[in-house]
């Protein structure tokens, strides 16, 4: 038997395609809600875009695999109007529209929010885009990596006397779509509170300069333009050590919160005989970070991890090896948290994901249905909606 979720009853019909949209369904069907994903005939394009080349997937792709997880798939064409006509029946049914096409589509459609509004009054209509579908940016082309460089993320990462740095995963996407996943369980709280549905919106833009909103205080109210550090410290403001460094076997991180004393304690410790008392002080920490940092990474350089931790570790000042992602899957504190699952499709064969990190007491997240097939569950949620085989067959 099922646990009780915290979205029993809920249903949500997902417009979704790529990532952003495909990760906030995901979420909503994962906390226990009816989520059907409306696919067109020619595919999302993530069920195709990387191919497993060892084939044990059927060539499916892992990245529509791990996003497209706890939702029902209906294969639509929207330009027919036995599609559209099954699209506006299963809005009707529904509680929550969740839509990352670009802006426009799905007015073109007939599926915005003013249209839907009057199928469906009570539904809470969410909408992702790469830019404010209101402003001067909204047709450009708008994807993880751009948002990254748009937005300043990249000029923000790697060393100074090199090139700016994306991060290594697409954190705009998910962040987005998180953003997305709060603002319907909030606008779900007020229509249950007032009957009243409405409509929302996030775009990848706003939600990335969200994401360094810390860092924005700074350069807005402090520094305009921070230089990089040469020296590899991981932030535009941070004082020296804080950064990664090279050491024999690979590199380590280094986060000092102590101020002067801590940063002190590890001089010593390493014995970095050219940096006196003196030489470090609240103003050469933060201003001449880079020539301290280097200090360091020179007496680092020689030493294997292990070595260069446990004279590290005594000081106080926290620090972690750098390891890789297959490092950290296969740690057994990463594995005992039990968010590495299994899953088995029956067209893609048995496979392992990494699950929402959500953990509820009463209403625990659900793992219930593997990515579907390209419109596995037309004919059964259609059914449900009351259409003939007939109409049902041609809508696909």
């Amino acid at each position: 038997m099922m646990p009780k979720t915290s979205l029993d009853g809920i249903r949500v019909a997902a417009f979704t395609h790529f990532a952003a949209g495909p990760i906030a369904a995901q979420y909503m069907g994962s906390l226990g809600a009816d989520v059907i994903k409306v696919e067109s005939p020619t595919q999302d394009v993530n069920r195709y875009a990387l191919r497993d080349p060892d084939g044990h997937l059927q060539g499916i792709s892992p990245y529509f695999l791990v996003t497209n997880r706890n939702q029902r798939n209906v294969c639509l064409n929207l330009k027919t109007e036995d599609g559209l006509a099954a699209a506006k029946a299963l809005i009707a049914s529904s509680d929550v529209l969740i839509e990352n096409y670009r802006p426009g589509v799905m007015e073109r459609l007939g599926l915005g929010y003013k249209k839907v509004k009057e199928i469906n009054p009570r539904i809470v209509y969410a909408s992702i885009s790469a830019y404010d579908p209101e402003g001067s940016a909204r047709d450009r082309p708008g994807q993880d990596l751009l948002i990254q460089a748009l937005s300043g993320i990249a000029s923000l990462t790697g060393r100074g006397d090199g090139p700016p740095i994306p991060v290594g995963a697409y954190i705009v996407d998910g962040f987005t779509a998180m953003q997305i996943i709060v603002g319907i369980l909030a606008a779900l709280r007020h229509r249950d509170a007032t009957g009243e549905g409405q409509a929302l919106r996030a775009d990848m833009m706003s939600s990335s300069m969200y994401l360094m909103a810390q860092e924005a205080s700074y350069i807005l109210n402090v520094d305009p333009n921070p230089v990089r550090s040469s020296a590899g410290i991981a932030h535009v403001n941070q004082s020296a050590p804080y950064g990664v460094y090279q050491v024999k076997d690979g590199a380590i991180v280094l986060s000092t919160f102590g101020g002067v004393p801590m940063v002190k304690k590890l001089v010593a410790a390493l014995q970095i005989n050219d940096l006196s008392e003196r030489d470090i002080t609240e103003q050469t920490i933060r201003f001449n970070r880079d020539e301290i940092a280097k200090k360091i990474a020179t007496r680092l350089a020689p030493m294997t991890k292990a070595e260069a931790m446990s004279l590290i570790e005594p000081t106080g000042t926290w620090t972690a090896s750098v390891r890789t992602l297959g490092e950290a899957l296969a740690d057994p504190a990463v594995v005992e948290t039990g968010i590495i699952q299994d899953v088995r499709a029956l067209y893609g064969g048995d496979y392992k994901v990494v699950a929402e990190p959500l953990r509820m007491e009463k209403t625990p997240l659900v793992s219930r249905l593997p990515a579907a097939a390209l419109g596995e569950h037309t004919q059964e949620v259609l059914a449900e909606l009351g259409l003939s085989s007939l109409e049902a067959q041609a809508a696909g």
